[in-house]
C-alpha cells in the first residue's frame, strides 16, 4: 500500500514551527511574571522582618530613623513591582491570544491532515479488497471451466 502524502504538509511545517516560536514567547512572558511575583513575596518579606526588628533596636534614633527609610523604600518599590507585574501581565495575555490563534491556524490544518489520511487509507483498503474479489473471482471462474 502506497504511503499517505499530504499536499498542504509544508504549510503544517510551517504553521507548526510558527506555534513552537510563540509558545517560547509565552514561556518567557509567564517566567518574566513569576520573578516579578518573588521580587514582591521577597519584598514583603523583607518588609515584615524591619517591623520585627524594629523592637529590638535599643531606642537609638538614627537605627529606627534608617530602618524606617529602608521601609518606605521597600514600599516604594512594591508600588513599582505592582506596576510592572501589571504591565507583564498584560503583555502575558497578549501573547497568550496570538499564541491561541496560531494554534488554532496548525489545528485545523492538522485535523484535515488526520481527515484525508483516514479518507486515503479507507480507500486504499477498499481498492485492495476489490483487487483480491477479482483475483478470486477469476480463479473460480477458470476452475469452474475445467
Amino acid at each position: 500500500m502506497k504511503k499517505f502524502q499530504f499536499n498542504l504538509q509544508r504549510l503544517l511545517n510551517l504553521r507548526e514551527h510558527e506555534e513552537h516560536e510563540w509558545e517560547i514567547k509565552l514561556g518567557q512572558a509567564v517566567t518574566e511574571c513569576v520573578r516579578i511575583e518573588g521580587e514582591i513575596k521577597n519584598r514583603t518579606s523583607e518588609i515584615d522582618r524591619v517591623l520585627r526588628t524594629r523592637g529590638a533596636v535599643d531606642g537609638r534614633e538614627d537605627q529606627l530613623l534608617a530602618m524606617e527609610l529602608y521601609k518606605r523604600r521597600m514600599k516604594f518599590e512594591l508600588i513599582e513591582l505592582g506596576d510592572e507585574l501589571k504591565r507583564a501581565e498584560s503583555k502575558r495575555d497578549e501573547i497568550r491570544g496570538d499564541f491561541l490563534e496560531v494554534s488554532r491556524n496548525r489545528k485545523v490544518l492538522s485535523r484535515l491532515k488526520e481527515k484525508r489520511e483516514a479518507e486515503y487509507y479507507k480507500d486504499q483498503l477498499k481498492k485492495e479488497h476489490d483487487q483480491i474479489d477479482e483475483i478470486n473471482n477469476a480463479r473460480a471462474a477458470g476452475r469452474s471451466m475445467l
